[in-house]
């Protein structure tokens, strides 16, 4: 009986242990139209924040844009608790 209960606790302390890891992960998305680079450029591409934007509401606004060559930094893997980032991108198509 003492292994049951024993078993039971270790079980209950690993889900209790789940919701304080998924409680400490924090996230930011921020939204913004893409400024790209003309229809003619070939070759690589990074897109970058380049400006803060006013917020709306809770949303955080920010202007992305496109800029030639490969991202001269990489996305590291990030420090556990560094909130992670999701990009919303809104991209207009290139004029006709």
């Amino acid at each position: 009986m003492k292994t049951r209960t024993r078993g039971g606790l270790l079980t209950r302390l690993e889900r209790l242990e789940c919701r304080v890891i998924a409680a400490h992960q924090r996230f930011r998305i921020l939204y913004g139209h893409l400024k790209r680079l003309p229809r003619e450029y070939q070759g690589e591409r990074h897109v970058v924040v380049a400006r803060q934007l006013p917020s709306q509401g809770d949303q955080e606004w920010v202007e992305f844009e496109e800029l030639p060559g490969p991202d001269p930094n990489p996305p590291e893997r990030p420090e556990p608790g560094t909130p992670t980032s999701f990009n919303v991108v809104f991209v207009e198509a290139y004029p006709s």
